[in-house]
C-alpha cells in the first residue's frame, strides 16, 4: 500500500513496523547524529495517530466557530435592520438620526459589525435621551424587549465570535504544522529503511521482495466515480451514493471527508472503506453535532497498483 494521501501514513508505518520486526528488530537508521530503532519508529507512529486526532478535533472545532459566527452575525445583521426600521418609522424627520448605521454582508469582517454596532448603541443612546411622543415612550424597545443592554451584549458576542474564530483558526494550523512534521520525520525513515534493507540483504531474498511500498507500481490512473449525497431529514445523516467504477484492477473505494464547506485534501479522513461489490452507499452522522455543519466528501478509486482517482468533492450542509 503505497501512500497517496495523508491518510495513508499510519497504515503504512504499520507494515514497517511489522516488517521491521520480521526482518531484523535490532536494525538501527541513521538520522543525522542519531540512530532511530524500531522502538523509536514505533514512537513517532503513535505521536502522529495523536496529532492526526488532534488535528481532526480542531478542524470540527473550526466548523462549529463557523457555525456559531455565522449565527451571530445573522442575529446582528436583523438587529440593525430591525433598529434602522424602527428610527425611520418613529422619528421620520429628526434630523439627529438622518444617517443611520449601514447593515452589515452577512459574512462580512469584524469590523463592519463592530462598527455597525457601535453606530446603533451611539444612536440608541440619542434615541432614548429623546422626549416622550405619542408614537414613541422612551427608552427604545426591539421585538421581544431587546433593549440598549442587549445590543451592548450583542457586541461583545461577536467580538467574541470573531476572536474564537481566529483561535480556532491558529490551533488547526498549529496541530496540521505538527502533523505534518512528524509524517516527513516518518517519511524520511521509511525512505532510509528501504535503503538499509536493500543494501544488507541480496535483492532476490525475502526482506528486499517483501518492503512496503512507498509509492504506487507502475500502472494508469483510474476514471472517477460521480458523487452524489443528500441530507436526510428523518435520519438526521448525510446519505451518499456514487456510480460503479469499471476498472479491472480495482481494488476497493475510499470515502474521505473534511469537515467544513470546502474539501481539502490535506486534512481529509478515511470514514469508510467498500469493496469492489459494494454497496455503492453511505449514510454518516459524523460531523453533524450542531444544525448549521458541514462536512465535504470524495469518494476514492483505489486500484491493486496503488494507483487513485478522486470524485468531485460534494458538501453537505445540516439544515439549522
Amino acid at each position: 500500500m503505497p501512500i497517496q494521501s495523508f491518510s495513508d501514513y499510519i497504515p503504512v508505518m504499520d507494515q514497517f513496523i511489522i516488517h521491521w520486526t520480521a526482518t531484523d528488530a535490532a536494525l538501527k537508521l541513521p538520522l543525522g547524529e542519531d540512530y532511530v530503532g524500531l522502538t523509536d519508529f514505533e514512537e513517532i507512529r503513535a505521536n502522529l495517530d495523536v496529532a492526526k486526532s488532534a488535528l481532526q478535533a480542531r478542524l470540527n472545532d473550526l466548523d462549529n466557530n463557523r457555525v456559531a459566527l455565522e449565527q451571530i452575525r445573522n442575529q446582528c445583521g436583523d438587529r440593525v435592520a430591525e433598529f434602522n426600521r424602527r428610527i425611520r418609522a418613529d422619528f421620520p424627520k429628526n434630523r439627529l438620526f438622518n444617517r443611520l448605521p449601514a447593515v452589515p454582508n452577512r459574512t462580512a469582517g469584524r469590523e463592519a459589525f463592530i462598527s455597525a454596532l457601535d453606530d446603533v448603541l451611539d444612536l440608541w443612546g440619542r434615541v432614548n435621551a429623546q422626549p416622550s411622543t405619542p408614537v414613541f415612550t422612551s427608552p427604545l424597545l426591539l421585538l421581544g424587549g431587546f433593549d440598549i443592554a442587549a445590543c451592548a451584549a450583542l457586541r461583545a458576542e461577536v467580538d467574541a465570535g470573531f476572536s474564537a474564530r481566529g483561535a480556532a483558526e491558529r490551533e488547526t494550523s498549529a496541530a496540521r504544522i505538527l502533523r505534518n512534521t512528524l509524517q516527513d520525520e516518518a517519511m524520511g525513515l521509511m525512505k532510509q529503511y528501504r535503503l538499509r534493507i536493500e543494501g544488507l540483504h541480496a535483492p532476490d531474498s525475502l526482506a528486499v521482495k517483501m518492503l512496503p511500498k512507498l509509492t504506487p507500481a507502475p500502472g494508469h490512473t483510474p476514471e472517477p466515480v460521480l458523487l452524489s449525497g443528500t441530507w436526510n431529514m428523518a435520519q438526521s445523516r448525510a446519505d451518499l451514493t456514487w456510480t460503479a467504477s469499471s476498472d479491472p484492477e480495482l481494488d476497493r473505494y475510499e470515502v474521505r471527508s473534511t469537515p467544513g464547506l470546502n474539501y481539502s485534501a490535506e486534512d481529509e479522513s478515511i470514514i469508510a472503506t467498500i469493496p469492489p461489490a459494494g454497496p455503492l452507499v453511505l449514510s454518516s452522522a459524523e460531523g453533524y453535532a450542531l444544525p448549521g455543519n458541514a462536512v465535504s466528501y470524495k469518494v476514492y478509486v483505489r486500484l491493486n497498483t496503488g494507483n487513485q482517482a478522486g470524485s468531485e468533492a460534494v458538501t453537505i450542509l445540516r439544515p439549522g
